[in-house]
């Protein structure tokens, strides 16, 4: 016996549900989204739950509620539910795969919403994560929609220092430092050990900052520009006061750090960003190539 009298009735109700359980699911969504204390992951499993819920819900209601399906003879209403299956089957298999995909991202945690990350060649932030897709937002400010099964099978490259507890600053410093920090450019006019306690007093700040604001991560973007051999060293002067002037803006959390890649014709240096947001470095990432190379063209003209 059906649940409703007439299919009419049936459908209104049906309707009506589904506008409630729509309302509810992007009242959930807004509710968790504002709980800071809920972790991504138990997050994204709440949403699951109750999404799948509500879908099976609404298949039970069309099913058991439409008076026209249940007066069906049961021999074609076996052969009808069993077509529906299979063509849910089929459409879903993919879902499913994705949904497994979505459930290993989330044990392994690659990597969190708002992480500077390198899926194949697409660089960018993540911007939101659940047990189907991720979105990710590139440096051209391109959304990029990829299934988790996409995901999963591709090099995930996680430019985020994930800081832990620290227990002193060494252990901060020692968290934090690449190779190019370790060693001393000889082609500032400043002495090494001036640059050293510089750094080191940069450093520093950085580090007060992070026990002040309780921050976990820290977000680091390389990238490579060529240089012209002649004029460099006038050039790197004026390089070096750019990456102080960004710094004493507090655009970026630390000054940005580099080294020399190449030495020929043409210079080749690696510079690196360090931000406690990944934001900042979204924003002004471009802006800051963009300077260098002013600061290439001007000296190209003199």
């Amino acid at each position: 016996m059906a649940l409703f009298s007439t299919d009419l009735e049936a459908s209104i109700y049906i309707v009506l549900i589904t506008i409630i359980l729509i309302l509810i699911n992007n009242l959930v969504s807004f509710l968790l989204k504002k709980l800071k204390s809920v972790s991504i992951k138990y997050r994204t499993i709440a949403k699951f739950v109750l999404r799948l819920a509500s879908i099976i819900s609404i298949i039970y209601l069309i099913i058991e509620g439409l008076p026209s399906f249940t007066s069906i003879d049961p021999t074609y209403q076996a052969i009808l539910t069993g077509s529906i299956s299979t063509a849910i089957a089929f459409a879903s298999s993919g879902i499913f795969s994705n949904l497994i995909s979505g459930i290993i991202l989330l044990i392994l945690r690659p990597f969190d919403v708002g992480d500077l990350v390198k899926i194949n060649n697409d660089k960018g932030i993540i911007r939101s994560v659940n047990l189907t897709r991720i979105v990710m937002e590139t440096f051209d400010y391109i959304i990029i929609q990829k299934s988790n099964s996409t995901v999963i099978s591709s090099p995930i490259v996680n430019y985020t220092i994930k800081l832990g507890k620290l227990k002193n600053f060494q252990e901060f410093q020692k968290k934090i430092n690449a190779p190019l920090d370790e060693g001393i450019i000889d082609m500032f006019s400043r002495s090494p050990d001036e640059q050293k306690l510089d750094y080191e007093k940069d450093l520093q700040l950085l580090y007060d900052k992070i026990s002040k604001k309780r921050a976990h991560n820290i977000y680091v973007y390389s990238f490579v520009m060529d240089f012209p051999y002649v004029r460099f060293r006038i050039i790197l002067d004026q390089v070096e006061d750019l990456c102080r002037e960004y710094r004493e803006k507090y655009i970026f959390g630390l000054k940005p750090r580099y080294n020399v890649l190449s030495f020929g014709f043409k210079i080749q240096l690696k510079i690196r960003i360090l931000s406690l947001n990944s934001d900042k470095i979204f924003d002004h990432q471009s802006q800051f190539a963009n300077d260098l190379n002013k600061i290439i063209y001007a000296n190209k003209m003199n």
